[in-house]
């Protein structure tokens, strides 16, 4: 089953889904760490990942 997770962090738009927990967390922290200057707790990450229906 696909996962997503949204960006909270003001005005950003970031979004990812894959099919693959793991991505999405490695690519939010990424996120976190290029666009923000910091980081993310991973249950953080778990708690703003969400799991999608494919269409």
């Amino acid at each position: 089953m696909p996962y997503q997770f949204s960006c909270t962090g003001g005005s950003c738009q970031f979004m990812i889904r894959s099919s693959s927990a793991d991505e999405v967390r490695r690519l939010v922290r990424a996120h976190m760490r290029m666009t923000h200057g910091g980081r993310i707790d991973r249950v953080d990450i778990e708690r703003g990942m969400e799991r999608i229906e494919p269409a």
